[in-house]
Parts: C-alpha cells; structure tokens; sequence
C-alpha cells in the first residue's frame, strides 16, 4: 500500500486505526466496525506514542483518537504528530469530554464526536472520509 492520501484497503474499506485507552471503549468500537464492511479497523493502541507507531506502520485511512490517553501526549496534542506520520490520514477526536471548540480550533483534527455518540461512528467516519476524497473545494 502506498502512503498517498486517499489510499483505501481492499475494494473501497477504509483501514481504522484506533488510539484509545479503555478496553471498554475497544471493544464497542470494534463492534461497531465488525458490521461495516467499508471500514476495517487494522489496530489499536492505548497510547498516542504508541498509536503514531501503529499509524505509520498501517497508514490507515481513518485514525479514531480519543483525547485522554495512557503516556504523556493527551490526543489533541499528539494529532500533528499523527498528521507528520501519515499525512493523508483523516484524524476523528472522539472522547467523553466537550472539545468541539478544541477540536474545531485544531488544523490536525478532520472531526470530532463525543464517545456518548458512538451509535453513529460509522456515518460521521464516511462522511469524513468522503470530505477528504472531495478536497477542499469540492465540498
């Protein structure tokens, strides 16, 4: 696979890497993804320092971060690493807490959605990355 922005897993399926430290968290995202067959989560990682790893090695489509974190980078503060490991990555904060400003505020951060919404992850993660394909002035 390429490092090319807009590179897709197999006929179409956006590859997910997941950054999130609960296990709780893990697993109904893992869940959720199981049923979209455009959307394959390829790994996960409980910390951004390992999750930047995770990114460069998988170059993933969609990175879902969650912004409190094992290690000592919080996601919002690790997002332009994210961006400088896999620039065509789209990176989706998703935490408990109320960052909308925060995220929106974040050039590195594509999107945002609290963890109470999670029902709708598989949407707001097409229309994501559906914006990105566009490009800027398509949209």
């Amino acid at each position: 696979m390429s490092g090319a922005a807009g590179t897709a897993g197999t006929a179409g399926t956006a590859r997910v890497v997941l950054v999130e430290d609960d296990p709780t968290i893990r697993a109904v995202v893992e869940i959720l993804l199981e049923t979209e067959p455009d959307l394959e989560l390829v790994g996960s990682a409980a910390s951004a320092e390992l999750g930047i790893e995770l990114v460069r090695r998988e170059a993933p489509d969609l990175l879902l971060l969650d912004n409190q974190l094992e290690g000592t980078l919080t996601g919002v503060a690790a997002a332009s690493a994210f961006k400088e490991a896999f620039p065509g990555v789209v990176v989706l904060l998703c935490t408990a807490l109320d960052l909308a400003e925060v995220a929106a505020a974040n050039a590195d951060i594509d999107g945002y959605l609290r963890k109470d919404q999670l029902a709708v992850l598989p949407d707001v993660a097409r229309a994501l990355l559906a914006a990105r394909r566009a490009g800027p002035g398509d949209c």
